[in-house]
Order: C-alpha cells, then sequence, then structure tokens
C-alpha cells in the first residue's frame, strides 16, 4: 500500500534527521520528537503485524525500543526539571534540581553509547526488511484494522469513569489508532484530528505530573537530601498532586461528552 510506504519513508527521514545530530546540539526537544517519532513508527509496526502474517513485529521493533526506553528516562529528567523551575520557590531547590542535571548527565552518556554509526546501519538493515512486507498491507485489511481500533475505543470511551490505573494505558491505545488513522486520512480531515487529540493531549499532560510526582515520591524516600529541601520537595508534591488532580477530574468531565469516532 503506497501511502503506509510514504509513511515509512518519512518516518525514516525524521528518525535519520535526530538520531544524526552530534550530541552537542541535541535539545530536550529533540528527545521528545525523536520519542513521537518511534511511538509513530511501532503505531505502523501495530497494523503491519494486523495486516501480515510474516511480519515480525518484537523483532523489527527490538532497536527501536532502545533507544525510546533510554530517551525515556532522559525526557522524564527534562520534564521534572522543567515542572521544578514553574514552582514557586523553586530556587529553595536548587540542590535538588542540580541532582536531577547530574542524573540527566548520565543517562545522555548512555543514550550517545547506544546511538552509533554501527546502531545507524542497524536501523538501516531493519527499514530494508520492512518496507517489501508493506507491499502485502492491503486496503481491505488496512481498513478492517482501523475499524477494529476504532470499536475498541469506542467501547471504553464509554465507561462513565477512568480509574488512575487505566489512563496511560488507554492513552497509549488511543495514540496508536490516531497515528494511524492520520496516515489514511486526507487533509481536509485534520480539523477532526486535532479535535480527537484534546484527550489523548489531556492525557499526556495528566501521565507528566503522574512520572514527576513518583520521582518526587523517590527523593523524598532517599533521604539524601536536608531537612529544609525534604520540605520543600513536599511542599512541592502536594502542589502538584492537587494539579494532577484537577486535570483527573477534567478529563473525566470531558469523557461523556467527547465525541472521538
Amino acid at each position: 500500500m503506497k501511502a503506509l510506504r510514504t509513511y515509512l519513508e518519512k518516518r525514516k527521514s525524521a528518525l535519520n534527521l535526530i538520531l544524526e545530530k552530534s550530541p552537542k546540539s541535541f535539545t530536550p526537544e529533540n528527545f521528545h520528537a525523536l520519542r513521537v517519532e518511534i511511538k509513530r513508527m511501532n503505531a505502523l509496526f501495530d497494523l503491519l503485524n494486523y495486516c501480515s502474517k510474516k511480519f515480525k513485529r518484537k523483532k523489527n521493533y527490538t532497536s527501536f525500543k532502545l533507544i525510546f526506553k533510554q530517551a525515556g528516562k532522559i525526557r522524564e529528567l527534562q520534564i521534572e526539571e522543567s515542572l521544578l523551575a514553574e514552582q514557586p520557590n523553586s530556587h529553595l531547590l536548587q540542590a535538588y534540581r542540580n541532582h536531577l542535571k547530574k542524573l540527566e548527565t548520565k543517562e545522555l552518556r548512555r543514550f550517545f553509547a547506544i546511538v552509533n554509526k554501527s546502531f545507524l546501519k542497524k536501523l538501516k538493515k531493519r527499514y530494508n526488511k520492512i518496507i517489501p512486507l508493506i507491499t502485502k498491507a492491503s486496503v481491505k485489511k488496512v481498513n478492517q484494522y482501523i475499524d477494529k481500533k476504532s470499536r475498541a475505543i469506542t467501547k471504553l470511551m464509554c465507561k462513565t469513569k477512568f480509574k488512575k490505573m487505566q489512563m496511560h494505558s488507554f492513552r497509549k491505545r488511543l495514540k496508536t489508532y490516531l497515528y494511524n488513522e492520520k496516515i489514511l486520512i486526507c487533509e481536509s480531515q485534520n480539523q477532526t484530528l486535532q479535535d480527537k487529540n484534546i484527550l489523548s493531549d489531556l492525557l499526556g499532560e495528566w501521565h507528566d505530573y503522574e512520572v514527576v510526582i513518583n520521582h518526587l515520591k523517590k527523593g523524598i524516600k532517599s533521604n539524601k537530601t536536608n531537612p529544609s529541601v525534604t520540605k520543600q520537595l513536599q511542599v512541592t508534591k502536594a502542589i502538584l498532586t492537587s494539579k494532577r488532580e484537577l486535570l483527573f477530574n477534567k478529563i473525566n468531565a470531558t469523557l461523556p461528552y467527547q465525541t472521538l469516532l
């Protein structure tokens, strides 16, 4: 299917453009973009896995998963640093923020130790093996996949309220559906997709709070900070927890009225 091959080529180019950057020129936005591109690639793999028995999703995703997870460790630290910098009296957490910077530097070294010329060659070989399998994806099979995912999302949306443990799992399923739906729609339908992404964006924001709060809990329990810093961490955690709860309620209030599909 031509649309799928074109989409894969775009993802390949976007990923290569990021991965070929020098370590010094990498920015937080690059790590975010990298993870988004790999999510798109993984969603495509989910579709191809449905369309072709010869496509081995786990095998094809292994290399992408490796850098996705490592970039995720870096991204989580960057998000935490960003959120802490926005909080009242953030200067009182300077020692803790310096600690985060050291952790980030450590994870950055690990990331760039993985992403070398040999790794990029491995990815190129993987692309060359995937491209022939794309032709096996018929329009009929692709439409069946989209319809199946659509019905599954609709069923989940019928729930009157999400539980916190369900939020991230639902977001991943929703993202997979949205990424693959976007491959097939025409430009005139982009506004519809923007409307669908509202809930996904809210879920993503909620997840950011969840990650940072859990990391702060570990920082408080570690006893590696002095009492005054620990107290400020507790205050910051309480503020972020309050914001997370408001967002959680907003998401659940949106669900009954959100027409996604």
